[in-house]
């Protein structure tokens, strides 16, 4: 959840998630911030049931698939904030994968501190 309280952001994240879940969602949520702030200084943004007394703009099951367009903004913001195109491309420079064996994206998800999946998005919509 993120939210603008006189002033000042606030993020909240879930601390039962992995540590690079956490990580992405604190970068998905400065995107709202730097993307969206306009409507999180009139509401919570909430990604989940989140018990607040703040008016929140709740995600709904739509908004989890990712189709949304403020959510797809905040994703992609993430992914560069997280995972920089230009060090990505560096980072896979001349180098042939073995589509068997998941060790090199493993270790550069891991030199990037995200998942491996996450990695993998970013690589193919890059």
């Amino acid at each position: 959840m993120i939210y603008v309280k006189d002033g000042v952001p606030i993020i909240g994240v879930n601390s039962l998630h992995h540590p690079l879940r956490q990580r992405f969602t604190i970068a998905h949520e400065l995107g709202h911030l730097e993307l969206h702030r306009e409507m999180i200084e009139t509401a919570v943004h909430v990604d989940k049931d989140f018990p607040t007394n703040f008016p929140a703009l709740m995600r709904d099951p739509k908004s989890a698939t990712g189709t949304e367009r403020v959510e797809i903004e905040a994703n992609e913001f993430a992914a560069e904030l997280l995972m920089p195109e230009a060090l990505i491309v560096q980072a896979l420079a001349g180098k042939q994968f073995d589509i068997e064996d998941s060790r090199p994206i493993e270790e550069l998800a891991k030199r990037f501190r995200v998942s491996k999946q996450a990695l993998e998005y970013r690589i193919r919509n890059r």
